[in-house]
């Protein structure tokens, strides 16, 4: 303000001026001394030395806990020392170092002079690589400042916007690249500057500067991909695509492959978050990319990114893409051409890798393989499907002479086989035909890929290729296993065997058994090992499958197998004998104890003398013999628990195992990924974290979670010493972030463990205390890591495993020790969260379908989706239903009228599952509320009268269900409403297609509800009208399990001499042994009921008003319904 009043309102000169006294008056203070020392510290990190390296660690580290005074040489490290790897390196640890918690710490006076530091260091610094680090760092720091709710930095846009129009360009670079920093944290003030952000970036896009163009792409994309779910400020910005393509068009031009693939790494993180800005470019943007794609010219690393650039966008608007001609067809031949591109080798030494041909990830056969694959799966099988076998592409390169062509070919059959599934199944015949004549192809190479394809088709087409071209695969799969010139592709054929084994029905494989063991065996013995790792497992797969059909091969096979273990002990052998131990556990479980018992211990004395000896780090017999304990363990059951004591602390320190560390980001760039180790960025309370994650450790410890589950499952009161211990473990890893398998495992396993604890409660094995704490510490974390738990897939685990644990602790499992119900109000509230998840993704569905690229395969898709939620939504129906069995007072406290309102939304609902689900909440909760009930289903009634009138018979079916509970437990409040639950059920039960095959479970319901009604509301009724309404409709030939009820109740009204039917014999009797000539021998009858109608039937005939009506009515019963009737009498 003072320098605005001098200088007249000259607000270039101001800013200036106030700068000027900003970096005299308010720069850190830090003595010459200090800063000396400082940068000897910092040169220190850099050392050779790891001992001195250490110290200036641990120095540097001491300092930073003093913020006031480590803050003044930050800032002069970074902007005064004249030394470049100095101010580089300050400028790195600055980034690290000034956190929320280290700003907030410093004065104010100290905070405005960091400020002021780090534009100084943007404006003066002439090294551009330091440059760009400070611009990061400023970037990093200015958004942190941003994002804090204390935080206030008003002076940084006006600069950032100054500085981009500055006729300086390293200035300009920098504004754009700190703006790019800044897009996320400031997207808000951005928006509200839009013009001014896009005149900015539209200027500095066609910056004469490549740096500055470069920092401009990186600035707009990702403010493009900040504001993704702003429609309207999106499409404000869709005038720059053409400029921002510009960027690229001029480093393709300039030979600045480099800077192209920086473009198209931008243009890509735009594409996954906001693909359809480039809509209305969608022409140059595809024609360039496969330009890319096709120059021969340009390092293979970039023609991929362009490859990756057009799937990511094919991706993310599927619709958008399926509309575009240019798009459509050129993929599918790009692709082809691509994996043209085979590394060619000599025969002999190709036999002699393991790797299969497309190990490279980088290679043009992966990436073509790749993009075929996700192509299929987004675009969606109509489309690749018609296009990959148009005949010029498959059809003829399956015919062309030169290998590769063929190769090709079968590899594209079987990378879009997922994808195009439906359309394959209609075309089935021919394809398998097609890649089964390549079996004998005169290339090994070829031949390999064939059987690849029919191994994937295996998996994806199955069981429909089991099932009707078994007699064509598998044959000709054993027949090339003779191909002993070429191990690689007898080892694949017993590889497709394994593939074949998975969708297989046991009675197909039995009679394939004599040949396939025995060429089978005949591999085992053979001595290549990659062609015995395959055929062990092959044997494996089918003792799976046909479980005991394989006992009368296990003689003339364990024994080999026996001896693998005791012979294969060389480290190259280590995989071999890992496969041999998960051969003989699969098949142990497939023949039984009784036949495996003999050679158990020895087979056993091999695993523990494995697991005692020191294995490396990467034995892979490791994770094979903690699955075969396990197997082992099912297959012998509590014989088992001997053992127990040697399997379960490795297993436990499996299950333990730390697969993440914390890593340190030192120059903010993310690094390809190393073997075996996985990056991953999580979000934590604290903050942002980098992890890295050992993979195989990671596959040990998804392992030994699941084999846990198996071991507590099988043994039960057995893994009574390892309750304690195991709870301790896994319950944490209910929430374990890393692994979704770990926490469905853990998930699974919850039940289990407080199953096991009340069995051993039951056999006085511990104390009540002990179940009540182990509950305590289940219910508790479960309960929260429903709400935590982002994926769908391991909520539904979450939500049956309370229910489970609900089921085996029973009543009052969770608790009530505060007398006020508050873990059931906690689990009631946790269900319905998840519930108001599924409907806001049913909502987004629904607003989906209004889009213009709304089509058929994204309805298709949309439809897993939806079915995937009503299984979440069916299971909190069931878990409400259970937890209201087990704690009916919680329930009755704390299903409130929240509860009752989302509930009623999902009945009220346009869509048919949901209202279905709604009805089955409030009948699994009325009905095992019981009685206590009865205040909610005087407000529930109506409804559920009006619902039998739903035009979806899985409505009606939930409906009527709920009306024969409130009729079973409803008392005087059904009573009331009895005339219009009759009528409603009536006219359902009189419906001309009532036992249609889509109605019969609906109308079978309601006969159901109907008997209740006459058992328990005989007075309320028309009751003579109600028991021949009864009488008329049945057998009950849909439901089952309503059949067994409902024919039960009919013998137990005929017991108590119903009146209806024996004042009447002669017009009711004919149709009652109707009735029971059709129910008897099915499974809508039990043994009880069987007797009760045979002994009802001598009483009948004994009876000498009733015995002349009965034979009459025998008489007049079809041939097969007499013989039932006398064959029950003779029994």
């Amino acid at each position: 303000e003072f320098a605005d009043l001098v200088w007249g309102g000259d607000k270039a000169l101001c800013r200036r001026v106030a700068r000027a006294l900003h970096r005299c008056f308010c720069q850190p203070s830090a003595t010459m001394g200090d800063v000396a020392q400082f940068e000897v510290m910092i040169r220190t990190l850099m050392s050779q030395s790891n001992e001195e390296r250490n110290r200036a660690e641990a120095a540097f580290e001491e300092l930073c806990k003093q913020p006031e005074a480590a803050a003044p040489l930050l800032c002069a490290g970074m902007t005064q020392s004249a030394d470049e790897t100095v101010r580089s390196l300050t400028a790195v640890m600055f980034r690290k170092r000034v956190t929320v918690e280290f700003y907030n710490q410093l004065t104010p006076p100290t905070q405005i002079a960091l400020k002021g530091a780090l534009i100084a260091a943007v404006e003066n610094e002439q090294m551009h690589m330091v440059r760009k680090k400070i611009a990061d760092t400023t970037g990093e720091i200015a958004a942190m400042i941003i994002e804090d709710p204390e935080g206030s930095w008003p002076e940084m846009l006006p600069f950032l916007f100054q500085s981009g129009r500055s006729a300086n360009a390293p200035l300009r670079e920098s504004a754009m690249l700190i703006i790019a920093r800044l897009t996320f944290a400031a997207s808000e003030v951005l928006v509200q500057n839009l013009q001014v952000v896009l005149e900015l970036c539209s200027a500095t896009l066609q910056d004469a500067n490549k740096d500055v163009r470069l920092a401009a792409l990186s600035a707009t994309c990702n403010f493009v991909v900040a504001i993704s779910e702003q429609r309207a400020t999106l499409e404000s910005t869709s005038g720059l695509v053409p400029v921002m393509f510009g960027v690229l068009s001029t480093a393709l031009n300039e030979n600045d492959e480099e800077s192209s693939r920086q473009s198209l790494e931008e243009f890509i993180a735009v594409a996954e978050e906001a693909p359809k800005l480039f809509r209305k470019f969608l022409d140059p943007l595809v024609t360039m990319s496969l330009q890319i794609v096709t120059a021969e010219n340009l390092e293979d690393q970039t023609r991929f990114l362009a490859v990756e650039l057009l799937l990511t966008i094919s991706e993310q608007a599927p619709g958008m893409m399926r509309k575009h001609t240019i798009f459509l067809s050129n993929m599918v031949p790009m692709a082809l051409k691509l994996m043209l591109k085979v590394e060619h080798m000599d025969l002999a030494e190709w036999n002699q890798t393991t790797d299969d041909d497309d190990d490279d990830e980088s290679s043009s056969l992966d990436v073509g393989k790749d993009a075929l694959d996700r192509l299929a799966l987004s675009i969606g099988g109509k489309a690749v499907f018609q296009l990959a076998f148009q005949q010029e592409l498959v059809p003829t390169f399956l015919a062309h002479p030169e290998w590769v062509y063929r190769h090709a070919a079968l590899s594209c059959i079987s990378q879009i086989a997922e994808g195009c599934s439906k359309q394959m199944k209609a075309h089935l015949k021919d394809i398998v035909e097609q890649i089964a004549c390549r079996f004998v192809d005169e290339h090994p190479r070829v031949r390999w890929a064939a059987i690849n394809a029919m191994g994937q088709l295996e998996t994806d087409l199955g069981p429909d290729l089991q099932d009707g071209y078994h007699a064509r695969v598998l044959p000709a799969l054993v027949h090339v296993m003779e191909d002993a010139a070429n191990p690689r592709v007898q080892s694949h054929a017993a590889a497709a065997v394994i593939n074949f084994t998975e969708n297989c029905k046991k009675e197909i494989l039995i009679g394939y058994l004599d040949g396939l063991l025995g060429k089978l065996v005949i591999l085992l013995q053979g001595g290549v090992r990659i062609v015995q790792e395959q055929a062990i497992t092959a044997i494996a797969s089918v003792a799976d499958c046909v479980e005991d059909a394989f006992a009368p091969y296990y003689a003339g096979i364990v024994p080999t197998l026996k001896q693998m273990l005791t012979q294969c002990t060389s480290k190259e052998h280590r995989l071999l004998r890992g496969k041999t131990m998960e051969c003989i556990s699969l098949i142990g479980i497939a023949v039984g104890k009784e036949v495996f018992r003999n050679d158990a211990k020895e087979v056993m004395d091999q695993f523990f003398a494995t697991q005692s000896t020191a294995m490396d780090p990467d034995d892979p017999q490791a994770s094979y013999l903690l699955q075969a304990w396990g197997r082992v363990a099912k297959a012998l059951g509590q014989e088992f628990i001997p053992y127990l004591h040697v399997v379960m602390p490795p297993l436990l320190q499996s299950a333990g195992i730390k697969a993440e560390t914390e890593i340190a980001d030192e120059d903010g760039e993310e690094g390809e990924d190393e073997e075996g180790i996985a990056h991953v960025v999580i979000e934590t309370d604290t903050g942002t974290k980098k992890v890295a994650l050992k993979t195989s450790a990671l596959e040990e410890k998804e392992t030994a979670c699941n084999m846990l589950v198996c071991y507590f499952a099988e043994l039960q009161e057995g893994m009574f010493p390892y309750i304690e211990g195991v709870a301790g473990l896994m319950i944490p890893l209910l929430a374990f972030v890393y692994s979704s398998e770990v926490r469905t495992a853990a998930a699974a396993l919850m039940p289990e463990l407080v199953r096991a604890a009340v069995v051993s409660l039951s056999k006085n094995l511990c104390q009540p205390t002990f179940v009540a704490t182990l509950c305590a510490m289940i219910f508790d974390k479960v309960v929260k890591a429903i709400v935590e738990e982002p994926e769908p897939e391991v909520q539904l685990a979450l939500i049956e495993a309370l229910q489970e644990s609900l089921d085996h602790g029973g009543a009052g499992c969770l608790g009530n020790v505060d007398g006020l119900y508050t873990k059931e109000k906690e689990v009631l509230e946790s269900l319905a969260a998840v519930t108001g998840e599924v409907l806001q993704r049913a909502q987004g569905r629904a607003e989906a379908r209004t889009d213009e690229d709304f089509d058929e395969e994204e309805e298709e898709e949309q439809e897993e989706e939806s079915m995937r939620d009503d299984t979440l939504l069916d299971q909190i129906a069931t878990c409400i239903g259970k937890l209201a069995k087990t704690h009916p007072a919680g329930v009755l406290a704390h299903f409130n009228a929240d509860h009752l309102q989302l509930y009623s939304g999902l009945v009220s609902s346009g869509i048919t599952a949901h209202r279905r689900i709604g009805v089955c909440v409030f009948d699994e909760v009325i009905e095992n509320l019981e009685e206590p009930g009865q205040g909610m289903m005087m407000q529930l009634l109506p409804h559920l009268v009006a619902l039998v009138a739903d035009p979806q018979p899985e409505v009606r079916q939930a409906a009527v269900y709920g009306l024969g509970v409130c009729a079973q437990f409803g008392g005087a409040v059904f009573a009331g409403a009895a005339p219009q639950v009759m009528q409603a059920i009536q006219q359902m039960m009189g419906a001309p297609d009532a036992r249609s095959e889509a109605n019969v479970m609906a109308t079978d319901n309601a006969v159901s509800a109907l008997g209740k009604a006459i058992e328990f509301h005989g007075a309320s009724i028309d009751r003579v009208n109600a028991v021949q309404f009864f009488i008329q409709y049945l057998p009950v030939t849909g439901d089952a399990a309503e059949g067994l009820v409902v024919h039960k109740r009919l013998v137990l009204l005929l017991e108590a001499g119903e009146p209806v039917v024996f004042d009447s014999p002669e017009a009711m009797l004919p149709k009652i042994l109707v009735i029971f000539a059709a129910v008897l021998d099915t499974e809508t009858i039990d043994e009880e009921g069987t007797a009760k109608v045979k002994a009802l039937m001598t009483r009948l005939n004994q009876d000498a008003r009733l015995a002349g009506p009965t034979t009459a009515a025998f008489q007049a019963l079809n041939a097969e319904g007499q013989g039932k009737m006398t064959a029950l009498m003779a029994a």
